[in-house]
């Protein structure tokens, strides 16, 4: 068994949640119904990206507040296995280290050639926060949120896979 399994972490614990346009996050955040009848909507609409159990039912089970972003965001907790979850909003990147339309401004200036020291001076913070922003995107949990449920997935969407190689043989 490995050591994370064994403290109980595996897998991904952190739910990517839709923010539809017009929410005011820091209003439904703070507001407990609002933003229980906000996350029920969310499942019935997407319900591919929470785990299965959620379907027999879960609670609000408190905050995690992050200091980079200086957001708050909920947390719940299944009633079926007791597993925990983070809700992050979709507006900002995992591990909360950008806010989205920020990243977005230094990834156009990044494939233009401006180099990192010209992003910080832009964008503020240092070249390094810019290099590991680029760098990051070829982390697995690019999006956030790992698909939870396969068989709940639209059928018209599409995923291209890419195999890294190494001398000329695909590696798996």
């Amino acid at each position: 068994m490995s050591p994370k399994k064994a403290r109980g972490i595996a897998g991904d614990k952190t739910i990517c949640l839709p923010i539809e346009e017009g929410i005011e996050y820091e209003n439904l955040v703070k507001n407990q119904q609002e933003y229980r009848n906000y996350l029920n909507q969310m499942i019935e609409k997407h319900p591919e990206i929470f785990p299965e159990e959620i379907e027999k039912g879960y609670k609000l089970h408190g905050f995690v507040e992050s200091s980079r972003q200086k957001l708050k965001m909920r947390r719940i907790r299944l009633k079926e296995n007791k597993e925990a979850y983070q809700i992050r909003p979709d507006f900002v990147m995992p591990y909360m280290s950008e806010r989205i339309e920020i990243a977005e401004k230094a990834l156009y200036l990044k494939e233009k050639g401006l180099p990192y020291e010209g992003i910080a001076f832009v964008l503020g913070k240092s070249e390094k926060h810019w290099y590991r922003l680029c760098q990051s995107l070829g982390r697995v949990s690019l999006v956030g949120s790992t698909v939870k449920r396969v068989e709940k997935l639209p059928l018209h969407l599409v995923a291209d896979e890419k195999h890294s190689e190494c001398k000329g043989k695909k590696s798996s």
